[in-house]
């Protein structure tokens, strides 16, 4: 039993002890909120009968009484019980005062801490007299409307919305959800939602205030600089001008070109390459196939590092005449002797990544390779030049190719040694050999059969312009192909003085990465080159400096003839420039990547012109969107917006 007595309406007693209350409770007492249908107050115990006299002088100690402001007095019979409180203030309405002794209340009283039971048995009432005054009416009558909007609000909610079984009380307390903010979760359902994508948040460019864009609407624009305005600028007038919903643009080009991939069943021959690939470890022969389906057996386990020296057997045959080994990084050195040992007909051999090669392999080859003509290595990372010197010797006029890359012992000695020796050498190429200068140029100047000359990725600035172009007035009169990968630091000399008059067989050539030649040079080269009949292959990727004359002059001479052409980085050709591929009728592919100037319209007369265009690569093109023409087989590499299939390209 609580030691607060709330027995008797407009009285407390002394045994006052606070305990603890819910926050709902506080929060309702705060805003003056009441029950709604309180229960009947008991009837208070009639007071002594006091005489006239008493009463006069009861009425002169109230007066003397020293100044108690009115909230005290009211904070001191709010600690009573509410009911009683609501009580007092209205029966202080209909009578001027209350004549109630005072006498002897300790303003303490609230901290005595009695326990014992007959203070709880014997517990006396102390009135206190409440002098009604206009604030106390005025707050009489706010508390009686309260407890009757409190109670006709709980009447209504009951009569909107039934309680359901095992509901608590304030789930119906509808006016504790308005007071306080909360929403019901009803009221954002997924009907009311907005859908996803259908809005659009801006800025309005007077206020610069942030604003959403609804689905169907129009906003207004600002007639100074042509910007958004928000609904608060433009005004309730003309806000939110609703405009006819446009229909959904339906773009069925992903699907349709992710379904005509996947249609793209692949043969039953590659099927059977691929199992054959994956099982590779338990294959022990291939049989009779041919070097085709033999290369991309190769090319698949190759690519996933499973090609060693096990492996290598199935691949040795005494028959065959050309072998190329795409990954020789798992071959050990008496690995890489029994092709040797199992294939003494070769003619052609490449080997690619071999950096467990060694001079005493090489010797090998020299020795059993009676019929080599061809020799390709890649990543020799272990020979030197001795080894080199005696290949050269022993295979002599018989060498007619030659690629050597990535390899930092390759000197000037061993070059000397395969210009001496193999005078008869057609196809030389020298890539990422560390110690190439000027001096290697003067040597390779002597092979009076080259015909084609790959010299890729020198180290800066140890080739010359001049001792280039003396290399090429050399030998150019023989070359079909020149490639210059890399070559940096040459100029337009080179085009102008070299290859111009001298390259008249002249049918790929490769300027990759050749930064310092301009326009100038490259239209002087193709403008009026009538010794030349034209070029099947050219490759200006990246040089930068070159514009819309260098384009518009290589079209004018090899348009007719041109079937592979590489402009990507070329940022400054404009489409004027670009619709005059639509002279290489011949063209198959092209690489045109990060030529900004690249559009639908472009896409559209090339297909037109090139009717044997295979191949497109446009990244970094975007204003060529997916509604370009494409014809039927043709792939378009890099637009974006496409389902790419990596396997396709």
């Amino acid at each position: 039993m609580s030691r607060r007595n709330r027995g008797a309406a407009g009285t407390t007693f002394v045994n006052n002890v606070r305990g603890p209350t819910s926050a709902l409770t506080s929060f309702l007492n705060e805003r003056g909120i009441r029950r709604a249908n309180p229960a009947p107050a008991p009837v208070p115990a009639p007071a002594p009968s006091r005489s006239p006299s008493q009463d006069g002088d009861q009425a002169e100690e109230e007066e003397e009484e020293p100044a108690v402001s009115q909230p005290t007095r009211t904070a001191r019979l709010t600690r009573g019980r509410s009911s009683a409180a609501a009580t007092a203030g209205s029966s202080a309405a209909t009578s001027r005062s209350e004549s109630i002794d005072v006498t002897g209340v300790n303003e303490n009283e609230d901290e005595d801490d009695s326990d014992s039971d007959d203070d709880k048995v014997n517990l006396v009432p102390i009135s206190v007299s409440v002098r009604t005054t206009r604030v106390t009416r005025t707050r009489a009558a706010s508390t009686a409307k309260a407890s009757k909007a409190a109670a006709s609000s709980s009447a209504s909610a009951s009569k909107k919305r039934p309680r359901k079984k095992g509901e608590s009380d304030d789930s119906n307390d509808e006016d504790f959800h308005d007071i306080t903010g909360f929403v019901p979760r009803t009221k954002f359902s997924h009907k009311g939602r907005m859908p996803q994508g259908s809005n659009k948040i801006e800025f309005c460019s007077r206020c610069r205030a942030r604003f959403t864009i609804k689905a169907g609407t129009t906003p207004a624009v600002d007639d100074d600089d042509g910007g958004l305005l928000c609904p608060t600028c433009t005004g309730s007038s003309s806000a939110g001008a609703v405009a006819p919903a446009a229909k959904p643009i339906k773009r069925p080009r992903r699907k349709a070109q992710k379904a005509e991939i996947e249609s793209q069943v692949p043969s039953l021959q590659d099927l059977c390459i691929q199992k054959i690939a994956n099982c590779i470890e338990d294959v022990e022969a291939f049989g009779d196939i041919s070097d085709i389906s033999m290369d991309k057996i190769c090319k698949i386990i190759s690519r996933n590092r499973s090609l060693n020296t096990e492996t290598l057997q199935l691949f040795l045959d005494p028959r065959h005449s050309d072998l190329s080994l795409h990954d020789c990084t798992e071959i050990t050195a008496e690995g890489l002797k029994s092709i040797a040992q199992f294939c003494p007909l070769l003619r052609s051999l490449k080997l690619k990544l071999c950096g467990r090669i060694n001079d005493d392999v090489l010797n090998y080859y020299a020795d059993h390779l009676s019929r080599l003509s061809s020799l390709s290595l890649i990543g020799p990372i272990l020979l030197t030049d001795k080894a080199y010197a005696k290949l050269f010797e022993t295979v002599g006029d018989r060498l007619e190719r030659f690629e050597l890359k990535s390899s930092s012992r390759f000197s000037i000695d061993s070059l000397k040694a395969l210009c001496t020796h193999c005078p008869k050498v057609t196809h030389l190429r020298l890539g990422d050999c560390n110690l190439m200068d000027d001096d290697w140029l003067t040597p390779i100047a002597g092979l009076a059969n080259l015909r084609s000359l790959r010299i890729r990725n020198p180290e800066p600035d140890r080739l010359t312009t001049a001792s280039m172009v003396s290399l090429i007035q050399a030998v150019g009169s023989g070359l079909e192909e020149l490639e210059l990968k890399g070559c940096t630091t040459l100029e337009d000399a080179v085009l102008v003085e070299a290859i111009r008059p001298s390259c008249v067989r002249l049918e790929r050539l490769n300027m990759m990465d050749c930064e310092y030649f301009t326009t100038e040079g490259v239209e002087t080269l193709f403008k009026d080159w009538t010794t030349n009949r034209g070029l099947s292959y050219v490759n200006l990727e990246n040089c930068v400096m070159l514009k819309d004359e260098a384009l518009m002059a290589l079209t004018a001479h090899s348009g007719g003839t041109l079937e592979d052409l590489n402009i990507k980085g070329m940022d400054e050709v404009t489409k004027e420039a670009l619709l005059t591929l639509s002279r290489c009728e011949n063209l198959l592919r092209l690489n045109a990547s990060w030529c900004r100037a690249m559009d639908d319209e472009v896409m559209e007369v090339l297909v037109k012109a090139a009717p044997r265009l295979e191949k497109v690569t446009v990244w970094g093109d975007h204003r060529l969107t997916e509604c370009c023409p494409i014809r039927k087989g043709m792939k378009v590499v890099g637009r974006e917006g496409d389902y790419i299939d990596l396997r396709f390209i």
